[in-house]
């Protein structure tokens, strides 16, 4: 008997080069799904890559215009008729925000599978701040959420402040949920010597002696730059210990207000920004050349800066780099939770200052060390995607939960 052939699964999503659907449809391939992306592209100031799936393109859209992504957006409808056919063969439609989701109803719609409705899966990895607004256009837009939350067959968040502060008490949402953090992925080939419970503080390259003939703290904040406070803190800091510490930023300026935030990267010696970087292979030489993660977010502050969990936590687990955190936030619970660096109230220049002023060698290889016995899995996404895939396939056969 030949092997059933994989199950389709229709991918829509808003961008086909963003690094999180990218991640997306790699480790749902890698769990044996076919994926089928209905995706759209946006220009950046980078190099294209095709997409390594069977992809749909359903128009460009522009950073911040959305009168023209509106009209990308309705465009896209006679080319999705146009595919009913292969939509009608998909098990499941695997859907990321809101917008991509009422597209994937009306796709849905014009497929009208004999069996049935294939199951929608919605992923919402972040709260924007429009969405809790008081005025009419926060309420509309929690209304059309609440209209494809109520034909949603699993909600797939990133965090469980989103669930606790926003998706249960806001939007009312009682259906089923998985949590699939923003773990590395593939974590298969890095290098994940700091999990092994022999590790001791001496000989080790993971566990570097954190200062030898006066080498400064170096700090590291990867990722995209679009939070204002955390390089204004920053800059704060090195200023204030200009031989004591010294920042190493990898990554892009980012957000509306990017060249305001490249400004604020330029003119101290012990503030180093090396540029864009590749994930996740980049990330072993990163994070080994760094005493502490910095994962202060106040892009979004009260809302969702305070709810999400970043890339930067799980990364600095899976490479033993302690963090530095902001203890009113979900980050900070997380944090605190497993141990994996230190946290800071307001105000937090004064903290952050008074702890870099107190801090003893010994207490960072005693942290540094903790961080090194954490399990793999705290960090890497592997398990948790077979733990997704066969919730879809318990979906796709027998219905939620």
């Amino acid at each position: 008997m030949p092997d059933s052939p994989a199950p389709i699964l229709a991918c829509f999503a808003h961008e086909r080069g963003d690094a999180r659907v990218i991640k997306r449809v790699s480790a749902l391939q890698a769990q044996g799904w076919q994926v089928k992306g209905y995706m759209f592209h946006r220009l950046r100031d980078r190099p294209d890559t095709p997409p390594f799936w069977d992809n749909v393109e359903l128009g460009i859209t522009e950073n911040r215009r959305y009168l023209q992504r509106a009209l990308v957006f309705l465009g896209s409808l006679p080319r999705l008729w146009q595919h009913r056919a292969d939509l009608r063969e998909a098990a499941a439609f695997y859907v990321v925000n809101t917008d991509n989701a009422l597209l994937a109803l009306a796709a849905r719609w014009m497929a009208r599978r004999p069996a049935g409705p294939a199951p929608l899966i919605l992923e919402l990895a972040d709260v924007q701040l429009a969405m809790l607004g008081a005025g009419l256009r926060g309420r509309l837009m929690r209304a059309v959420e609440r209209f494809v939350l109520r034909r949603t067959a699993l909600l797939v968040t990133t965090s469980p402040g989103f669930i606790r502060h926003y998706f249960t008490p806001r939007q009312k949402f009682t259906g089923e949920v998985f949590l699939l953090e923003n773990k590395v992925y593939p974590s298969t080939g890095l290098d994940d010597a700091g999990h092994a419970p022999s590790l001791s503080t001496k000989g080790n390259p993971l566990l570097p002696e954190p200062v030898r003939s006066g080498r400064p703290w170096v700090i590291g904040y990867f990722g995209a730059f679009r939070c204002r406070r955390s390089l204004q803190l920053i800059r704060a800091l090195a200023t204030r210990f200009p031989q004591q510490l010294h920042f190493y930023l990898r990554g892009y300026p980012s957000g509306p207000d990017a060249d305001g935030i490249a400004t604020l990267l330029s003119g101290l010696p012990n503030l180093e920004s090396a540029g864009a970087y590749q994930y996740p292979e980049d990330l072993p030489g990163m994070y080994r050349q760094i005493d502490f993660n910095w994962t202060f977010d106040f892009s979004d502050e009260g809302a969702n800066s305070t709810w999400l969990l970043p890339n930067r936590i799980y990364e600095g687990g899976l490479f033993a780099c302690p963090a530095l955190a902001d203890a009113a936030t979900e980050t900070g619970r997380w944090v605190t939770t497993h141990a994996t660096g230190w946290t800071f109230a307001e105000p937090l220049e004064d903290s952050l200052t008074a702890f870099f002023e107190t801090l003893a060698p010994a207490a960072w290889q005693e942290t540094k060390a903790a961080c090194a016995r954490l399990p793999r899995s705290l960090s890497c996404g592997e398990d948790d995607y077979h733990a997704l895939s066969m919730v879809l396939h318990r979906i796709v056969s027998t219905g939620p939960a």
